[in-house]
Formats: structure tokens, C-alpha cells, sequence
């Protein structure tokens, strides 16, 4: 059994919006896991970890999240060559094909987790899925491919309770809505939040009916640290999945919390993503659970990424903190740290009654 897979399909990166804009839809293009690769490919990574190609998924797999129209919407402006879907949802002429493979990257890597054939599954391969909904694509995603995954391991593969943390930057509101009322998938999103104009993925939307707890949001305010996110996982992810107790743990990975990111507005760098790697290493081992699948989401600048995904496997194999040339020892905005303590102490006060 290899410790980790890494799982990517270069036949399938060709989707790009049409067309160039000067805002958040330009970010996510073919050069982001291109990069990726050869970074890691550089340094060495993939003699160590072995890459798989997915199988490609099927309308019957969108079908257990997705509404038939998201399905067919996404079909036909792929045949049409573009259109827009959703808020900043844009398709070009290989969106289906690219969306369905990223889908079967997922499904594949918690299909090998489950089955033993590997402990820790990197599905790196877009376009991103969580800001996707039952009936809505958004924010550059079309298909859900975590919230699939876990359906399909829960529907084909005998998971019973599955875990999904969620580290992008943004707000993982279509993962949020999918398993909103569901007890068994605990669903837990830290994510930077305006607290002037308020949105959703605020601490108190805490799931529904026998489901309240297992919705967890750590909305922090921006230019949020390591050391932030350190105290995250300690206060509220370690305690809140070692009581609910998962088989699996699915991480939305979106590296656009990254301080060099475009999009995001955080200020960490790859310290953050070695800690939830050996997070998420030390759970399983501790718990017994069967494994863990990572989905890649956001992250778009690509200079960062390589680094990022290498910090995240390193901790996956219990290895010591790197040291990687993206690291910065930036300030930390005394005001921003102490906010965001409360932030995480108003979070744990709300939810912790509930494990």
C-alpha cells in the first residue's frame, strides 16, 4: 500500500473561461496544476509518491449531489463553447469533460482510500467544486467534487461518517448546503469573512434538525496568521473531529489562503498547510480511521502552489516542518490576532455544547 497517491489527469486541464477578465474568473486556469506538477516533479516528489490517472465520472455520479438541470446546463454550454452558469461560473468548449474528470478524481481517491489501497489521496485537478450547490454552480465551480466523493463513499463503498474541513480561503457555502441536515458528514470551514457586510458561513449556522453541530464555520477576519490557524486546529478541529469520530476525512484543499495569493486575503504561508497535513496524519493514526482524501479547490497563484502541496505532503508523512522558499516571517497585526482569538473563542463557546 502506498502512504499517498497523488491523482491528476493532464488530458483534462484545458478548461479556461473564453475569455480574459480583470477579476476573480481569470485566476483559475491549466497553468495552476501544470505548476504544481513540475514543481513537485523537480524537487523530487513523485519518486516517492506515485501518480494515478482517474477514471472519468459519470451523469449517474453528478446525479447523487446535482440537480438534473445543473447536469444538463453544464453539458449544453460546454457544447455551445461558453456561457455563464452561475456567478463567476463561466464554461468553455471542455468544461464537461474537464468537470466529470475532476469528479473521478475524487471518487477514485476515496475509492482507494477505502479500500486500503492507499492511506492519504491527493486529487489535484480542477476545475474546484465547494462553492458548487445542488442546483447552482458559482465562484468557478460547477460540479461538487468532495461532496460527490463522499456520497459515493457512503452509497457504493459502506462509509458511515465522513469529516469534510474545509481550508480555502473562501467560504465553502455548496458543501455547507449539500450536507446541511445530514448527522453523519460533519462539515467544518475556516474561511475569511467581512464582518461589515455581513454573508453566509457565519458561527452560527450550525446545521439542521438531528444534523445541528456537525456544521462548523470559523469565519476569521483577514490577513489572518500561522499562527491563527495554529489555534484553529487546536481549539476547534482536533477536539470537534476526535468526538464526532469520522472513517474519513475529506479536506476541500484551497491554498488561497496563501499571503502571496491574488484572490485571498490571508497571511499564511506553507508552515499552515505542513500542520494540517500533520493534523489530519495524527487523527487518523490516533482514531484508526481508514484515511484521508484531499480535493484541491482554490489557490491561484501559481508560484505558490508547488510549495504549498509539498509543505501538505510532508506533513501527511509525518516528517519534520520544511523549510520552503515561500515561507516570510511577515508581522502579525497585533489588532487582527487578538479579533480573530475571539473570533475562535465565540466559535468554540457556540458549538462545543453540541459534541
Amino acid at each position: 500500500m502506498s502512504k499517498i497517491i497523488y491523482i491528476s489527469d493532464k488530458r483534462t486541464n484545458e478548461h479556461a473561461s473564453p475569455f480574459p477578465k480583470p477579476n476573480l474568473e481569470s485566476f483559475d486556469r491549466p497553468i495552476r496544476t501544470e505548476m504544481i506538477e513540475r514543481y513537485l516533479e523537480e524537487r523530487g516528489v513523485f519518486k516517492r509518491v506515485p501518480r494515478i490517472t482517474p477514471r472519468k465520472a459519470s451523469k449517474e455520479d453528478v446525479l447523487v449531489v446535482h440537480t438534473p438541470y445543473v447536469y444538463d446546463s453544464v453539458r449544453l454550454m460546454s457544447e455551445l463553447g461558453s456561457g455563464q452558469l452561475g456567478e463567476a461560473a463561466y464554461a468553455s468548449p471542455t468544461l464537461l469533460r474537464d468537470a466529470l474528470s475532476a469528479v473521478g478524481g475524487a471518487i477514485t481517491g476515496i475509492e482507494k482510500v477505502t479500500k486500503g489501497d492507499a492511506k492519504y489521496a491527493l486529487s489535484i485537478m480542477r476545475p474546484p467544486g465547494h462553492h458548487a450547490s445542488t442546483s447552482t454552480p458559482s465562484g468557478l465551480c460547477y460540479f461538487n467534487n468532495a461532496a460527490i466523493a463522499v456520497k459515493y463513499a457512503v452509497n457504493n463503498l459502506g462509509v458511515r461518517r465522513v469529516s469534510i474541513i474545509d481550508i480555502d480561503d473562501h467560504f465553502g457555502n455548496g458543501t455547507s448546503e449539500i450536507f446541511y441536515a445530514d448527522p453523519d458528514v460533519q462539515f467544518i470551514s475556516i474561511h475569511e469573512y467581512d464582518y461589515v457586510n455581513f454573508g453566509t458561513g457565519h458561527f452560527e449556522e450550525m446545521g439542521y434538525g438531528n444534523a445541528i453541530g456537525t456544521n462548523i464555520n470559523v469565519p476569521l477576519i483577514e490577513t489572518a496568521s500561522n499562527k491563527t490557524y495554529g489555534e484553529v486546529m487546536k481549539k476547534i478541529i482536533t477536539p470537534a473531529v476526535s468526538r464526532f469520530r469520522p472513517e474519513i476525512i475529506v479536506i476541500s484543499a484551497g491554498y488561497d489562503t496563501h499571503y502571496s495569493d491574488p484572490v485571498g486575503n490571508m497571511g499564511v504561508d506553507s508552515r499552515t498547510y505542513w500542520a494540517f497535513g500533520r493534523l489530519v496524519d495524527g487523527l487518523v493514526s490516533k482514531y484508526n480511521m481508514k484515511g484521508s482524501l484531499w480535493v484541491l479547490e482554490g489557490g491561484y497563484n501559481p508560484f505558490a502552489l508547488g510549495p504549498s502541496i509539498e509543505a501538505t505532503i510532508i506533513g501527511l508523512e509525518n516528517g519534520e516542518q520544511p523549510r520552503l522558499q515561500d515561507q516570510a516571517d511577515l508581522s502579525i497585526d497585533r489588532n487582527v490576532y487578538e479579533m480573530n482569538h475571539e473570533v475562535i473563542e465565540k466559535v468554540y463557546e457556540t458549538i462545543s455544547p453540541y459534541w
